[in-house]
C-alpha cells in the first residue's frame, strides 16, 4: 500500500488554495516523489517526524494516516532505530503513531500540559497524566464505586484497573470513570442469554491489559532512568567543554567552581530530575554559560583594576587613574549598568572604569540608591563592617596617640582605649569621632574582600 495522498479524504476546495500558495513558495517539496519522502523519513527519529508533521498539510496527512501500512512502517522504523527502550510493539488495538505519542515520558501531561511533575503512563487506561489529573478521572474501589455500577452486575469485575498510592503504605485499586459508565451502558444492551459470554470476554480482555501494563511499566522506568542519565551527561559534557578552553599560554580560562556557580548552570541543574528533553532541554546552554563566565571574568578585571587604583588620599581627583576611599564608585559599583553588563570585548579596562565612575556619580546625584560610604568616614567604615558581617575588625586608630607604634582597634575597642587610665583617661561623654581616625590600609583590604565576595557574588 502507498501513503495516503492529501486528496484522498479531503475535498479539493480545502486543498487547492493551500497547494497554490505552497507550490509558489517551495515547488521542490510539493512535487517530492513518495519514495524520496519515505527515504528521508527513514533517517529521522520519532520526535523529528512529529515536527515534520507540522511543516505543511501534505506532510501531516502523509504521516498521520492510521490506515496506511507504509505510514505505520515509517513510524515503526524510526522507533526501533532511534530509541532502544521503545522496542515493545504497540498494545492491541493501538496504531504506531498513537503508541509513540503516548510512550514519550519526556512529554507533558496530556490534560493540563504541566511540566512540574513527571507524568506517568497508565497502560491499563492508555493515558499519560500527572497525579493530579489522574485522581480527578478515576474511581477508587470500593470507597467511591456508585451503586448503579453494581446493577445488574458488578462492572468492576470486567474492567482493567490501576493502583493509586493513598498514603505511604496504602494503595487502592482504581478504575477509569468514563470507562465505568460506557461499560455499564454496553452491559444494559446485552441480551440475557449472551451476558455470560460477554462477561467472560471482557474479563479476558481486562486480564490481558493488566498483564501487558505490568510489563510496560517496568520498561517505562528503565527508559525514564535512561532519559535522566542522558540529560545529566549532556550537562556534564557542556561543563567539561568549557573547562577545556585555554588561553594562548595554555592555561585554563574557566574553572569548574566558577562554571557551576553561574545562574544558567543552577537553573539547568534545577530541572535535571525532570526528563522533559525533546531535542534540546536547555537551548543554547553552552553559549549562555560562556557568556555568563565572560561577564563574571570582566567584572573581576574591573574590580581588580579599581583596587589597583585605590589610594589613601582624601581629595577626590578628576584624573583618569586614581580612585580614593570616598569615591562613589566603591559603594555604588553594584548598581552601575556597565558593571552589571560589561562590554563583550573588554579591550581597555581603564575606559570602562571611567565610565562606571561617571555612572556612580550620576546615581549619587539622583539619589537612586542610599550610599554605604564614603569609606573615608567612620560611619562608612561601620556600615562596611556590618555589610561584611564583621564587627571586631580593627579599622580605627586613636588620634591622640603618636609614634610608629600606634595600634588599630575596633570601634568599641578604640573607645575603651580613650577611657583607659594608662592611656588618656577620658570620660565617655568627652569622647567623639574627631579623636578617631580610620586605618586606611586595613580599610582597603576589607574593601577588597567586600568587592570580591559580596558585590561580585550579588551581581553574578
Amino acid at each position: 500500500m502507498e501513503i495516503v495522498p492529501l486528496t484522498s479524504s479531503h475535498g479539493n476546495t480545502l486543498v487547492a488554495p493551500f497547494q497554490k500558495s505552497f507550490s509558489e513558495a517551495c515547488p521542490s517539496l510539493i512535487h517530492m516523489p513518495v519514495d524520496v519522502f519515505i527515504e528521508i523519513c527513514s533517517h529521522l527519529p520519532h520526535y523529528d517526524l512529529l515536527n515534520l508533521m507540522c511543516v505543511c498539510r501534505r506532510f501531516y496527512y502523509w504521516l498521520n494516516s492510521t490506515t496506511s501500512y507504509t505510514t505505520q512502517d515509517i513510524w515503526r522504523t524510526s522507533r526501533l532505530k532511534f530509541d532502544k527502550y521503545m522496542k515493545l510493539d504497540p498494545p492491541e488495538g493501538m496504531d504506531e503513531i498513537s503508541f509513540i505519542r503516548l510512550s514519550m515520558i519526556e512529554k507533558k501531561c496530556q490534560i493540563c500540559k504541566s511540566d512540574h511533575d513527571i507524568p506517568k503512563i497508565y497502560w491499563a487506561f492508555r493515558v499519560r497524566l500527572c497525579i493530579k489529573c489522574f485522581k480527578k478521572r478515576v474511581t477508587i474501589a470500593p470507597d467511591k464505586i456508585p451503586e448503579w455500577a453494581k446493577d445488574p452486575i458488578d462492572i468492576t469485575l470486567v474492567l482493567p484497573h490501576e493502583y493509586l498510592s493513598i498514603s505511604r503504605n496504602v494503595t487502592k485499586c482504581v478504575y477509569w470513570t468514563s470507562e465505568l459508565t460506557s461499560t455499564l451502558q454496553e452491559c444494559l444492551f446485552i441480551p440475557t442469554e449472551e451476558l455470560g459470554d460477554w462477561i467472560f470476554n471482557k474479563q479476558i480482555t481486562a486480564k490481558n491489559k493488566i498483564e501487558d501494563a505490568t510489563k510496560r511499566i517496568k520498561n517505562d522506568q528503565i527508559r525514564l532512568d535512561w532519559l535522566l542519565k542522558e540529560k545529566k551527561d549532556l550537562l556534564d559534557k557542556t561543563v567539561k567543554t568549557l573547562e577545556n578552553i585555554k588561553d594562548i599560554k595554555g592555561k585554563k580560562i574557566y574553572l569548574k567552581n566558577y562554571i557551576i556557580s553561574q545562574p544558567t548552570y543552577q537553573k539547568a541543574l534545577s530541572t535535571l530530575k525532570t526528563p522533559f528533553m525533546d531535542t534540546d532541554p536547555w537551548p543554547n546552554l553552552y553559549k549562555k554559560l560562556k557568556n555568563d563566565l565572560a561577564i563574571k571574568r570582566h567584572r573581576k578585571l574591573i574590580i581588580r583594576r579599581i583596587l589597583q587604583l585605590l589610594t589613601s588620599y582624601r581629595k577626590l581627583s578628576d584624573s583618569k587613574g586614581e580612585i580614593f576611599l570616598n569615591d562613589p564608585v566603591l559603594d555604588c559599583l553594584e548598581w552601575c549598568p556597565t558593571f552589571i553588563k560589561p562590554p563583550e570585548k573588554l579591550k581597555d579596562v581603564d575606559d570602562v572604569v571611567l565610565r562606571i565612575r561617571d555612572e556612580a556619580r550620576e546615581y549619587l546625584k539622583k539619589r537612586l540608591h542610599k550610599r554605604r560610604g564614603p569609606f573615608s568616614t567612620i560611619e562608612g567604615c561601620n556600615k562596611l563592617l556590618k555589610t561584611c558581617n564583621k564587627t571586631h575588625v580593627p579599622l580605627f586608630k586613636c588620634k591622640l596617640c603618636w609614634g610608629s607604634g600606634r595600634k588599630s582597634y575596633s570601634y568599641a575597642g578604640v573607645n575603651r582605649h580613650l577611657m583607659c587610665q594608662s592611656a588618656h583617661n577620658l570620660y565617655y561623654s568627652d569622647i567623639d569621632d574627631s579623636m578617631i581616625e580610620i586605618d586606611r590600609e586595613k580599610v582597603r583590604k576589607l574593601i577588597s574582600t567586600w568587592l570580591n565576595n559580596k558585590v561580585l557574588l550579588k551581581t553574578s
